[in-house]
């Protein structure tokens, strides 16, 4: 049978639009299921209500068993169908029109626009009840696949492989039960020797298993600091490490909550234990930063002194840096002031302050590697390619009357040469002696030395005790400098990803953050709070802000526990430096520069 189905339908504009569509089948199937000829919906239609079927010339009515529709006004199972009958069935008209050549049967449908949705729920089967399935059935059937896929065969397989037997190739592989596969880092490390982690039957993975290869992975609490705080042992490895879950990229868990759970209530659990409250990262949620500086004490020690070196905890806005070094950021970077020697430009961060390649810390400043360019250590406009050593107070003593010396001994001696560089503050005059020669050269010497610990050379840069003493060796000390190398040591940031911030590049960048030009003395401590790092970052995603999490900067597992303990602890470390060497101590360098 052909049949035409001309759905009248409503437009925008509420002018009737029509939508035609050609039937071709044995019957026309009405009902409220997808695979009905006329699929309507609406409450009473069942999924196979009624059809039309073709006998003869004649167009018959036929409804599906305890079905009926209202033909004509009237409710019918069955009926005769005759151009111009109008066939109702839950708000919709089904009316019977003159085919057109070609055809066999025409109907004219105009559904009902106020069907309400819970017709269209029912119009699919969306539970078991409506199956030949039933929930008691279905049950059991999972449980015995369940058993079978997840329980028997896995033993059995497990059996055979610690039997050395060969595994049948009916029989699935690993991958045929597992919910994803191994990290690419462990999948190299141990590829399919999965008892390297399942090293028992029915035992979940043990931290035992994980430290068999992650031998220098400390825990996130020291054992004796945990047995201070009443939190109970540390989680297992693989409650934040997840195996076997995509995508691979989570096996580290990042999340803020892991974090956050314990030290958002340090109130509770910590013990003895002080931390600070941190919900996040922002200014109410994170508390200001915490430097660890260096600072020397002083005690006697034979002919000079002792420098035990402690190491201050206290938040950027309450500390000074007290590293006994003398220095000027902002002359160094006034081009006014101070220029390069090489080509005359002016200085920038870069020449002094040069990255390692970790990204994180700075190498060293030493004066051998960046001072000495600029500044030697020359002594006399007439022997302008000597120079006194640097960080030893002794030999600089014994150089000058050594220099000097030979200086009023030898003849040759006597003949000035052009010098390289004029020395400020210093007479061109060359010095004569008329008396003995070593007298001479020990006044000129003692003179020297009193010049470079007290008005030039070393006190330049140095904090200089002079101790009034009558020996030449035991009479000026030279404090030490030391600078701490990590002002944040269970932290982590990444200067070379700062290079570039936002349109800033170069010394703009480091400007950006560090106060170096407004910097008149050495004890300034330039470390930016966490007022600056919220103009660019926040914990959560915002317009010109880059999310950070809590383990961007902090490491769940520390890298040095030893050092991190002895920050913790307050302990300290002692260097001796003493121009006379006394033989009950050991001597130690006199000076250092940012851990040189």
């Amino acid at each position: 049978m052909d049949a035409l189905l001309r759905e009248l339908r409503e437009g925008p504009d509420g002018i009737a639009e029509y939508y035609d569509t050609e039937i071709s089948s044995k019957q026309l199937t009405i009902g409220s299921a997808a695979d009905r000829n006329i699929q309507l919906l609406g409450r009473g239609i069942a999924p196979e209500h009624a059809m039309i079927v073709l006998a003869g010339s004649q167009l018959m009515l036929e409804c599906r068993r305890g079905e009926t529709v209202r033909l004509n006004g009237k409710k019918r199972a069955t009926a005769r169908l005759n151009v111009g009958d109008v066939i109702e069935l839950a708000g919709h008209r089904l009316r019977i029109a003159q085919p057109p050549p070609g055809f066999n049967a025409a109907i004219e449908l105009q559904t009902n626009d106020l069907i309400d949705a819970s017709a269209f729920e029912s119009a699919f089967r969306t539970d078991l009840s409506q199956t030949w399935l039933g929930k008691r059935t279905m049950a059991w059937a999972g449980v015995v696949l369940v058993m079978l896929f997840g329980l028997m065969l896995p033993f059995f397989v497990m059996k055979l492989h610690h039997s050395g037997a060969t595994t049948p190739s009916w029989i699935p592989g690993d991958k045929f039960w597992n919910s994803g596969p191994l990290h690419q880092v462990h999948q190299q490390a141990i590829g399919d020797r999965c008892e390297t982690c399942h090293q028992k039957l029915f035992q979940r993975v043990q931290d035992a298993a994980c430290n068999e290869c992650h031998r220098t992975t400390h825990d996130h609490i020291m054992p004796a600091r945990l047995a201070l705080t009443e939190l109970g042992p540390t989680p297992r490895c693989a409650t934040c490490h997840r195996e076997h879950n995509e995508p691979q990229t989570f096996l580290v868990n990042s999340g803020d909550s892991m974090c956050v759970d314990c030290h958002g209530d340090p109130e509770h659990g910590f013990g003895q234990i002080e931390i600070d409250r941190v919900l996040g990262f922002g200014l109410e949620r994170h508390p200001e930063f915490k430097a660890h500086l260096l600072a020397s004490t002083t005690a006697p020690a034979g002919s000079g002194f002792t420098y035990e070196w402690k190491t201050l905890i206290a938040e950027l806005d309450q500390v000074k840096e007290q590293s006994n070094l003398k220095f000027s950021h902002q002359q160094h970077l006034d081009p006014n002031q101070v220029l390069r020697r090489g080509d005359s430009k002016p200085m920038n961060c870069a020449d002094c302050h040069r990255l390692e390649p970790d990204g994180e810390h700075f190498a060293p400043i030493s004066m051998e590697g960046q001072c000495s360019s600029c500044h030697e250590l020359t002594f006399d406009p007439g022997a302008p390619d000597r120079q006194l050593p640097h960080g030893k107070p002794r030999e600089v003593v014994l150089t000058l009357q050594d220099y000097f010396t030979r200086k009023f001994s030898d003849p040759n001696m006597g003949k000035t040469t052009r010098e390289r560089r004029r020395l400020p503050g210093r007479e061109d005059e060359e010095e004569t002696c008329s008396g003995v020669p070593f007298d001479c050269a020990m006044r000129s010497a003692r003179k020297e030395i009193e010049s470079q610990f007290t008005r030039r050379g070393c006190i330049g840069c140095h904090a200089v005790i002079d101790t009034q003493a009558s020996n030449v060796f035991d009479r000026f000390q030279v404090i030490p400098i030391k600078f701490a190398r990590d002002y944040f040591p269970a932290n982590r940031f990444d200067h070379r990803s700062h290079q570039i911030q936002g349109k800033l590049t170069g010394d703009d960048a480091c400007l950006s953050c560090h106060a170096a030009k407004k910097s008149e003395d050495a004890s300034d401590l330039m470390v930016p709070g966490i007022t600056k790092c919220t103009e660019c970052h926040a914990d959560k995603a915002a317009a010109e802000r880059v999310t950070v999490q809590c383990v961007s900067c902090h490491e769940y597992h520390p890298r040095d526990p030893s050092l991190l303990d002895v920050f913790s602890n307050g302990a300290s470390s002692r260097i001796t430096t003493r121009l006379s060497r006394p033989r009950e101590t050991k001597p130690a360098p006199a000076g250092e520069l940012a851990g040189s």
